[in-house]
């Protein structure tokens, strides 16, 4: 297998099972136990990796949200606990959920080295929050296979995220315009909280699938770390879950 065909294999699995236990009620139940609101939980747990900065900091890196919103969810958490501390909690939570969501599941660790294997060969240029959820992915060295499997499938999504930040930057299509023109279209629009009037989908439609291909070719290196045979068993794993 190619690594542009494990690309776009995994690209499913990954957008899915990576970003899947951010919603579960489990892991927001641990968050109300710390005294965070849900979107504070979120954002601080999953931009905590970059340290306490300025707000537009993270307003930078999460790149799809309403920067007011997420100023505020962060001062909120904030205010409760040191960002860095609520994202180990966070990727504790996350932790946690795989070992209960892959237990059934047969090598997760396999799974699990196979995709740190491909991410420890990704350049983090321009990904930061990829690269504090990578070193987070090294911390987790002695966890159990099916929890290891799912801080690799997260490390794995912020990889693919962070790259499709920078093709729709390099595009020059506005955060807005890119979540109404992608695949979720006015649904993730509502879901962000983002206030209408919402721009038409159409503007860019055409453009945002261009932004897709040069996804996959900013992803693409990383895999090439792997064998054939290692891309292969790495999707058909994957796209089983």
């Amino acid at each position: 297998m190619t690594p542009e065909e494990c690309v776009r294999g995994i690209a499913g699995p990954v957008g899915k099972l990576g970003g899947a236990w951010m919603f579960d009620a489990a892991v927001n139940a641990r968050g109300a136990e710390l005294g965070l609101r849900t979107w504070a939980w979120y954002h601080c747990g999953r931009g905590g990796v970059l340290g306490n900065p300025d707000p537009s900091v993270v307003v930078a890196a999460f790149g799809f949200f309403p920067p007011d919103q997420q100023i505020k969810a962060w001062n909120r958490g904030v205010a409760v606990m040191d960002p860095a501390a609520i994202a180990e909690e966070y990727s504790q939570a996350c932790l946690a959920w795989g070992a209960t969501r892959f237990a059934a599941v047969d090598r997760p660790g396999r799974l699990a080295d196979l995709l740190t294997k491909a991410l420890d060969s990704a350049e983090v240029i321009g990904l930061p929050l990829f690269a504090g959820w990578r070193a987070k992915l090294h911390t987790a060295g002695d966890a159990a296979d099916a929890s290891r499997l799912a801080l690799a499938l997260q490390a794995a999504r912020e990889h693919r995220g962070g790259s499709h930040l920078v093709a729709v930057a390099a595009a020059g299509i506005a955060p807005l315009q890119a979540v109404m023109s992608g695949r979720y279209g006015p649904t993730n629009a509502e879901f962000f909280g983002w206030p209408q009037p919402w721009p038409d989908p159409l503007v860019a439609k055409d453009a945002m699938v261009q932004v897709e291909q040069v996804t996959d070719v900013l992803v693409r290196p990383a895999f090439a770390a792997l064998s054939a045979d290692e891309r292969a068993e790495l999707t058909t794993g994957l796209r089983a879950l």
